[in-house]
């Protein structure tokens, strides 16, 4: 059986009330007691900053492919006399979308929305087919509508539209037999399909310790300076009683009302607040013996239930009554109405009074504050009714429920095109205005929901190479690692070039740079908007820090959808070596780690860089909600299989001549502050006039930062005798050049991965590194490690070295590992594809 359970109740306004909590709740119970069945979750895509947050509460219990995002045009909200062409498409919309998950069974967790916010609920008007069960959380607003509607009649119009299409359910989960009888009574549904199940509270309420110096903090925060009287009302409507209740406070016996303050624990308005001061004030209370907290965190409410003296809810109609439930659970003695549902809730009758009588509110105050036996009894009792109440036991009743309703139910499958039919029902409502905007909108949400069936594509970000080859090592990687994708793409995927700029929204498709890059002539196609779907990967290969910046809003908006968005870090270098980069690097650096930090994972070039990046996640406090999966995987090189250059100078052949005259050691890479150039430098120079006869070798553009250091390289006596600079030389060039060498050495103070190390391997060249982890992880026991950051201390290292290479005892790289691209690329898939992380940041609050 395959339930769809519409949850826009955690969504809306809602999510900060009793409603929201009890959707989340059991959803997510029903999710873990659903046995053999499949369960979905529907999400309003209007609502974007509540998706991760549910997504992140169903992590490790459900898929988060069964996690699905659905659009409608906006706004849609009743109040707006405007919005009621888009309401109505929104509804099909929405009615449509859920049609296509092909459900057995729709729950809707909370029907009475929409009227101030973008939810849409409705039965039947789209689809005829499926049976829709309601959760009934209460009728209050129709059994007293001179308090609820009659003062706002859009209210009005829009609730008893709710109640009619609260009518058209096939049946309904009662939260309290109060709410079942009320409702059969009232609608006049037929009770057999009226199924109470009942609430419960979080297990975080219990009773807990509280260190005396967090007590005094948590007290003071809120200014409560004595025993007090607690009151969580969930809202200040009439029903909530509270009026009655400081009234009620005021005329306890003095000595008794002084010793204590009645505090109200809600997140009010100011006018409701002026109101309710003013009550006090008219029943001549002091100013700090009504305390009103505004709101207050989750955790901070667990701590006021265990520490008030008293728990009340003077409150005259409830669906359920979830405070004194969540109060009783902390270990509070409770007291409330003998009304609608709370004598289910509280259990006990001599815990409940008349709410609408002061002298019985006073009464049972004074008897639980006066009356340790009884106060203590309250508890006790309190903390073994909760327990009689379970999310799970809720979940086990509503299982039941559907199962019992799918079996009298004879369920047929459309086989029309519903996107068809949707359109059709739309181009057929009457009676209302709409313009070109709308229209497009629809059209939008339509396509974003119904997409076309097809294979899962893997978006892989080039903005940067798309724009410009610099020929830096990154691209060199980028390049390699594209290559071998698109030539080998994963099973059941495309591999699709992507880009972005920061003055457009969203990605294309980078159709004209991969015809080039495959050979071919660009100019001739479209680099349209990318369509991304449920199941699809966005891999951010390419460095970019701007544009990912630029794109965050709408990366986060394929992440919400479903999409995967995973990027690759190179290196943290910018932050860990900030003095040897330009300025304002560290800063933009850290800037683009917190924003690929937000979404699915993370990849690094090895495992050091992973190290690094989690310390960096751990030291800057990032914050998540579901926890951050880091892999690492190991960069390739291979002639035959890397995106090469080819061509040679004039004088290549005259250099390569120099090259063999005598031993060689060669560095490659672009001339930067920390690749360790200087140093190796002045050390050839010490080893020079030592009688080292000996060639060093430096292969690379120029960087930032080394101006002296290119001055002096391009004055040096030694310059094409035994010194030997070669710019920007082809991939061609390079590999003759590390035939005619003897050693490479890796000075680099800092690394992301190191692949020169590699290609030295490759060509069986024996390496000289400093001593760093990532060299370590890299070449292994197959290197010659220095120490130290002065001249000197890679001059004895050259000289030790070349002792040991005379006599045949010096490290040597043969039998080094190393990938290929395609072995490096096979590891990038197990990671993405096949889920093979190494490890997880969890950064939770």
């Amino acid at each position: 059986m395959r339930i769809i359970i519409d949850l826009q109740g955690t969504q809306t306004a809602s999510r900060f009330r009793g409603i929201g909590r009890y959707g989340l709740s059991l959803a997510k119970a029903i999710v873990s007691n659903r046995g053999d069945h499949e369960v979905l979750i529907a999400l309003n895509g209007l609502f974007p900053e509540t998706i991760e947050p549910i997504r992140a509460a169903f992590d490790g219990i459900l898929p988060q492919e069964s996690i699905r995002i659905w659009y409608a045009p906006g706004p849609i909200r009743e109040r707006q006399p405007g919005d009621t062409w888009r309401r109505e498409a929104a509804e099909r919309i929405r009615e449509a979308f859920i049609a296509s998950l092909e459900p057995d069974v729709v729950l809707v967790t909370s029907l009475f929305e929409g009227f101030v916010d973008d939810a849409v609920t409705s039965i039947g008007v789209f689809d005829l087919r499926t049976p829709t069960v309601v959760t009934l959380h209460d009728l209050i607003p129709l059994l007293n509508p001179d308090h609820y509607l009659r003062e706002n009649p859009a209210y009005e119009r829009c609730y008893l539209r709710k109640i009619y299409h609260l009518k058209r359910a096939y049946a309904w989960l009662a939260v309290s037999d109060s709410s079942a009888r009320e409702a059969v009574t009232a609608l006049g549904i037929p009770p057999d399909r009226v199924f109470t199940t009942y609430e419960a509270c979080d297990e975080r309420f219990r009773p807990i310790d509280i260190p005396n110096d967090h007590k005094a903090e948590l007290l003071s925060k809120y200014k409560i300076s004595r025993p007090f009287i607690m009151c969580a009302p969930g809202g200040t409507d009439p029903r909530k009683n509270l009026d009655r209740l400081i009234r009620t406070f005021a005329f306890l016996p003095d000595d008794l009302r002084r010793a204590h303050q009645l505090v109200i624990v809600s997140n009010i308005s100011y006018a409701d607040k002026k109101k309710l001061d003013d009550i006090a004030r008219d029943a001549h209370l002091e100013k700090d013996e009504l305390v009103i907290t505004g709101y207050v965190t989750d955790e901070d409410l667990l701590k006021l239930y265990n520490l008030c003296r008293l728990f009340i809810y003077p409150s005259w109609h409830e669906g359920f009554g979830l405070p004194p439930l969540e109060a009783m659970a902390c270990g509070a003695p409770v007291i409330a109405a003998n009304a609608s549902s709370l004598p289910e809730v509280i259990g006990r009758d001599d815990a409940l009074f008349d709410p609408h009588s002061n002298d019985a509110i006073a009464a049972k105050i004074k008897e639980v504050l006066t009356d340790n036996a009884f106060r203590s009894e309250l508890i006790h009792h309190g903390l073994v009714q909760a327990k009689k109440f379970s999310w799970d036991e809720s979940a086990k009743r509503a299982i039941a429920a559907i199962e019992r309703i799918c079996r009298s139910v004879a369920r047929t499958r459309a086989n029309e095109s519903i996107s068809r039919k949707l359109i059709e029902s739309i181009a057929a409502m009457k009676h209302a205005t709409f313009s070109d905007n709308d229209l497009i909108a629809t059209a939008w949400a339509i396509s974003l929901n119904h997409p076309e069936s097809r294979s899962r594509q893997l978006f892989v970000d080039v903005s940067e190479l798309a724009q410009r080859d610099a020929g830096s090592g990154i691209q060199r990687v980028t390049k390699s690692i594209l290559k071998e994708l698109l030539n080998n793409p994963p099973q059941g995927y495309q591999v699709k070039p992507v880009y972005a700029t920061t003055d457009m929204h969203g990605y294309r498709h980078a159709r004209n740079f991969t015809q080039r890059f495959r050979g071919g002539s660009s100019g001739s196609l479209e680099d349209d908007p990318i369509d991304a779907q449920l199941g699809d990967i966005f891999l951010g290969l390419d460095l970019q820090w701007h544009v990912v910046i630029a794109q965050l809003d709408y990366l986060e908006s394929l992440r919400n959808r479903g999409i995967r968005v995973i990027h690759l870090v190179h290196d943290l270098l910018p932050i860990l070596l900030t003095h040897d980069f330009p300025k304002g690097m560290a800063e933009i650096h850290a800037r683009w780690l917190d924003a690929i930090s937000r979404f699915d994972g993370t990849l690094c070039v090895s495992r050091a860089v992973a190290d690094e990046y989690a310390k960096w996640l751990r030291t800057n406090g990032i914050q998540r909600l579901r926890p951050l999966k880091i892999g690492w995987f190991h960069l390739g090189t291979d002639i035959e299989n890397s995106v090469s250059t080819r061509g040679l100078p004039s004088n290549s052949e005259h250099v390569l001549d120099q090259l063999s005259r005598r031993p060689g050691f060669l560095m490659v890479g672009t001339l930067e502050p920390r690749k360790g150039y200087t140093q190796t430098l002045s050390a050839f120079e010490k080893l020079w006039m030592q009688g080292v006869d000996a060639n060093l070798v430096i292969v690379g553009k120029q960087g930032w930062m080394v101006e002296k250091l290119v001055e002096k390289l391009r004055r040096h006596s030694e310059l094409g005798r035994r010194l030997f600079w070669l710019e920007g030389i082809s991939d061609e060039y390079l590999e003759k050049v590390y035939a005619s060498c003897t050693c490479l050495i890796a000075a680099s103070e800092g690394e992301g991965f190191g692949l020169p190390l590699i290609e030295a391997a490759q060509h069986k060249l024996p390496i000289i590194a400093r001593d760093i982890p990532v060299f370590h992880e890299v070449a292994g026991e197959h290197a010659f490690y220095f120490k130290g950051k002065e001249p000197d201390d890679l001059a004895k290292a050259v000289q030790k070295w070349l002792e040991l290479y005379h006599s045949g005892q010096h490290p040597k790289s043969d039998d080094m590992p190393w990938l290929t691209w395609n072995e490096s690329a096979s590891q990038l898939l197990d990671i993405i594809i096949a889920g093979k992380w190494q490890m997880e940041y969890d950064g939770s609050h």
